[in-house]
């Protein structure tokens, strides 16, 4: 008898309508003893079929769905429905970079996997991925035929569900550095030093409308830029461009990114806390074109937002529009899934406020299409921006 986990009355309704995850106050009952990280059969109260899910009893999520039905979860399987996802990333183009699998938004829970040219970038989030590891080393080999693979499980996340981290190459060659082809520029980056992956492949998108938007020598400040992608694409459409970071080696590479596509004269450095050095190009009457803020995370819980992460939010806002000078443009992003568009919205009408500016909103922008996010997982959908430009108080 395979082991199967029985849900509390109506607890399935929310699996059946596609969300992937069910919690310790959802389970009723389990059968047949599963080990950590097996596959099981849900069930309804009834008894009927709700479909298979990885199960951990020692994870704050026991349960992540994996199919709807009773098909053989084998590395077939596996191998199938990461073709699936390649599919669905047809039509992407100008880069040598993407996102091949977005965890739970391609039915592979817990399974992230970047292309890096010839090298994939593979994390596991959860124990019961992490259990398929050989088998999907295996098909991305096949499906792929990369140089190499790598391994960037250093998640938070992998300790709720009992797992170390993990980092290391998980086959073939992995060089360090690695290279980056977006649009027509080369950015050397590292998967074993960078953050993430070693790029911020979500931000492509907003990256184009940046250098579609800029006209020559126009003046432009990339908060926690990193290695300068936002910059040197600015750069390349004539702009004079500002980089600030607090990581010593990003900022280095943002140099050398620079160099080597011929942009050194145009891109400069800032290394410090971001509010800080805002304020000291405030000091030196600075004042910008474009403005992007794309902070880190900050943010795991929505009691964080309103605990201090929002007072943060609303005074780098604040600072941005010091900055920048009347008909301006600010992209103003957040990363994390806690904090919602409408929170970046009443951030940046605070910080507007106590400026005394008018602001137009020029956009509203999500993940792009290799980063997908379903409707009925809005965990999935984490990347908003909000691209507003400055007005005087008179317009």
């Amino acid at each position: 008898m395979r082991p199967s986990v029985i849900l509390k009355p109506y607890a399935e309704r929310k699996l059946r309508n596609f969300y992937p995850w069910a919690f310790h106050d959802d389970i009723a009952e389990v059968r047949g003893d599963p080990e950590p990280g097996a596959v099981v059969l849900v069930r309804d109260a009834s008894g009927t079929l709700v479909g298979q899910a990885f199960y951990n009893p020692g994870a704050s999520i026991p349960l992540r769905m994996l199919t709807r039905s009773e098909e053989r979860i084998d590395a077939g399987w596996f191998r199938r429905r990461l073709m699936e996802a390649a599919l669905r990333r047809q039509g992407i183009h100008g880069t040598n970079a993407m996102r091949l699998v977005h965890g739970e938004a391609d039915g592979l829970p817990g399974l992230i996997v970047d292309r890096y040219g010839e090298v994939l970038v593979v994390q596991i989030r959860n124990l019961g991925m992490e259990r398929w590891r050989e088998s999907l080393v295996e098909a991305l080999r096949a499906l792929f035929a990369p140089r190499g693979i790598y391994e960037r499980s250093d998640v938070e996340a992998r300790e709720d569900e009992g797992l170390e981290p993990r980092v290391g190459p998980l086959w073939g060659e992995v060089p360090d550095p690695l290279e980056v082809v977006e649009d027509g520029l080369v950015f050397e980056t590292s998967v074993v030093r960078g953050q993430k992956t070693g790029f911020y492949l979500d931000q492509r998108d907003n990256r184009r409308r940046l250098r579609g938007w800029i006209r020559p020598g126009d003046q432009v400040l990339d908060v926690y830029g990193y290695i300068g992608a936002f910059a040197l694409h600015a750069a390349a459409a004539g702009a004079m461009a500002v980089v600030i970071d607090k990581d010593p080696w990003a900022l280095g590479q943002v140099e050398r990114n620079a160099a080597r596509n011929g942009l050194a004269e145009r891109v400069t450095v800032r290394l410090g806390d971001a509010l800080e050095m805002m304020e000291a190009l405030l000091a030196e009457e600075r004042r910008f074109d474009w403005v992007v803020l794309d902070p880190p995370a900050m943010v795991k819980r929505r009691m964080e937002w309103e605990r201090g992460v929002r007072r943060r939010f609303v005074d780098m806002a604040r600072l941005a529009l010091r900055l920048l000078k009347e008909g301006g443009g600010l992209f103003f992003s957040s990363c994390a899934y806690p904090i919602r568009l409408e929170d970046l919205i009443e951030a940046a009408r605070l910080a507007a406020s106590d400026v005394g500016c008018r602001l137009l909103v020029r956009d509203v922008t999500y993940q792009p299409p290799d980063h997908p996010w379903v409707l009925q997982i809005p965990e999935t959908l984490y990347l908003k921006t909000l691209i507003v430009e400055k007005q005087s108080a008179a317009d």
